[in-house]
Parts: C-alpha cells; sequence; structure tokens
C-alpha cells in the first residue's frame, strides 16, 4: 500500500539546489534538543548516539550524532571541523544536504541542513511524539538518502517507513512493508528498490516507485541491511545474540541465502563485493567478513563496542563509531586504527 499525504498547512519547508563540498580527501590523520533515535550513551565529555553516522559523498568529512548535536570531522586531519544542530540520526545526501531529526515538544520532524555552511534550509514535520509507546527514543529511527540525492527514506518511531522528494517535500509517501516497527532503510544504488528492516517482521525489499512490496527474505527480524554495490546481494544482521545470531549475504533477485557467519554483528557497511564490515555486539573489535571465502579480519583498536560502521566510498579506509572511543579508522589495506580528536562539550 502507498499513499500521499498532503502536510499541515503553515509547516516550514525549504528546499535549495546546493553544491557539494570541494574539500580534499586523503592524507594523515592525528591521533586522539532531544537526541532522538537509538540509545544514548554517556561518556567523558560526549554523549554519543552510536547508532548513526554518515560520510559525505567525496568521503572528506564524517557526521555523527553527539551532544545533541552534529559533529564533523575532517577525514584527512582526523580533527573535529565544525558542530551543527542535530538529532539522534544522520543521512547525507549527493545534491549538498545534510539529513537529521530533532524533536520539539510533542512532534518529530526531519531536517535539511546545508552541507557547506551547516545552516538549515528545510523541515518537515514527521509524526506526533506521543504516539510512540516504546522504545529509547521518539525519534527517527533511521534517515538515507537515494543514490541521487532526490529522494529521503525515513524509519519513524511510530512505526511509519516514509518517503519525501527533496525538490518538493510538501507530500509525504508513506510505504507500508512487513511488520511494525521499523529500524533500519537502505537504497538500491539505481535507488528502485527500498530495504526495511523491523524488529517484529523479515526485511521487506519495496519498490520505490510504486509501494508495492517485491520480496521478503525468508528469516527471522534482522537489525541492519545494506545492499552490496552491484546491487546483486544484500547483507543483514540479526537481533539474537544466541547461538541463533547471525551475519548473512543474501541473492537480491532470488531473496535466497548466499552465506552466513555465526556472529552477532550490529551495524554493517559493504567493503568491494566480496567483504562485509560489521560492527559486533559486545565486542571491541570490527570484522570484515569475506563472504565468499568466509575469511575473517578483526580490526582491533577500540576499548568499547563500536556501533555505526562505514566504508569511504573510494574503500581506502574504515570507519567505526565508538561510544568511548569517538571516530575510529583502519587502512583497508591493513593497519592499526586511527583515533580521531575528541569531541568535547
Amino acid at each position: 500500500m502507498r499513499r500521499a499525504l498532503q502536510l499541515a498547512a503553515g509547516l516550514a519547508v525549504a528546499s535549495l539546489a546546493l553544491t557539494g563540498c570541494s574539500d580534499d580527501s586523503g592524507g594523515a590523520m592525528t591521533d586522539g534538543v532531544d537526541t532522538g533515535s537509538g540509545d544514548v550513551v554517556e561518556v567523558p565529555g560526549v554523549p554519543f548516539t552510536g547508532d548513526s553516522a554518515a560520510l559525505s559523498p567525496d568521503g572528506s568529512r564524517i557526521a555523527v550524532p553527539c551532544d545533541g548535536e552534529l559533529c564533523l570531522w575532517s577525514t584527512a586531519e582526523g580533527t573535529l571541523a565544525d558542530r551543527w544542530a542535530g538529532g539522534g540520526v544522520v543521512a547525507w545526501g549527493t545534491g549538498g544536504l545534510v539529513a537529521t531529526d530533532r524533536v520539539d515538544g510533542g512532534t518529530v520532524s526531519v531536517v535539511l541542513v546545508d552541507d557547506a555552511t551547516g545552516d538549515e534550509v528545510g523541515t518537515v514535520e514527521a509524526y506526533a511524539a506521543e504516539v510512540v509507546q516504546d522504545g529509547p527514543g521518539v525519534g527517527m529511527r533511521d534517515l538515507a538518502f537515494s543514490p541521487d540525492g532526490q529522494t529521503l527514506a525515513g524509519a519513524g518511531a511510530d512505526g511509519v517507513v516514509r518517503l519525501w522528494s527533496v525538490d518538493d517535500p510538501a507530500e509525504v509517501t508513506e510505504l507500508d512493508p512487513e511488520g511494525e516497527a521499523p529500524v533500519a532503510v537502505a537504497f538500491s544504488s539505481d535507488g528502485s528498490a527500498l530495504a526495511v528492516a523491523s524488529s517484529d517482521a523479515p526485511v521487506t525489499v519495496v519498490d520505490v516507485g510504486s509501494g508495492a512490496a517485491l520480496g521478503q527474505l525468508d528469516a527471522p527480524p534482522q537489525g541492519h541491511v545494506a545492499w552490496g554495490p552491484d546491487d546483486a546481494t544484500l547483507a543483514t544482521s540479526s537481533f539474537a545474540l544466541d547461538e541463533r545470531a547471525a551475519l548473512t549475504v543474501w541473492d537480491a533477485e532470488t531473496y535466497e541465502e548466499e552465506a552466513s557467519s555465526s556472529v552477532a554483528a550490529d551495524h554493517l557497511a559493504w567493503l568491494g563485493s566480496d567483504g562485509v564490515v560489521a560492527s559486533v555486539k559486545d565486542e571491541p573489535d570490527v570484522q570484515v567478513w569475506d563472504w565468499r571465502t568466509d575469511d575473517v579480519t578483526s580490526l582491533a583498536g577500540a576499548t568499547d563496542t563500536p556501533r555505526a560502521v562505514l566504508v569511504a566510498p573510494d574503500g581506502s579506509r574504515i570507519y567505526a563509531v565508538s561510544p568511548r572511543d569517538g571516530v575510529l579508522a583502519w587502512p583497508a589495506s591493513g593497519g592499526g586504527a586511527t583515533t580521531f580528536e575528541k569531541a568535547e562539550e
């Protein structure tokens, strides 16, 4: 089911055509309001919402919700470059926009920010916070831009998956995947399909244009989902912590299992078409699993459990966000971790 809903009169929405960031990547790195979605973990100096992080399209900056704001680092230098108003989730689009959420009284909104200045350029009300009964927060659980930057998908704590057009966000489309507790959304590389992971239903793949369900994984609920770079595969991580825990790769056309590893994976990112990068529940090391050979490489350096993991657009680096350590980076070719500058209150 798919329907368009006209937003309430007086809603403040702005849509700007912005140029992307021109920062250079590469070089040496140094050592060293309601937040909305996810578990906010108190650490000295900064409470990190470690479930969310986003890289700029050119890979030169990384944004992480911290201390009720968005903290931005230079990936080349590892230095804290800026702090913007923000919420508990973040997504970075190719059109010069960053998306985050905001909880103001009884309303949860999605906010668009100019990625060159940090200025707010658009706000759209998503849902009333009062409808959220359970969970760690009332804000958005996840946000994701389509590859062309024209569509923003959001999984709300109210149980609804929404699509907004960046050019005309005055109308919002609600999708109806399986389940009532979506936790993660991911676009295919061509933007035609959206995978939705829920805590109470199997992963559903939905056609973005029609809203129709394209298929469903024959598996228990999964906590995270990521498309392979060629759209031929999907990677998922289960909620289970016991012997049922699994990191799985699926055929994206048949929805049949291709390979599985008995690891309690949390957040996922792809390293090429063969490697799946995973944070692991209750473990400090990030794992890189080659699903074709079943080889596993552990990336050490964190002192607590990383949550969000990312791979640089050019595949040269792997990033993780740890509540205690902040942002860490490893060369994808091998080598030790570098810890970015800590954000202080």
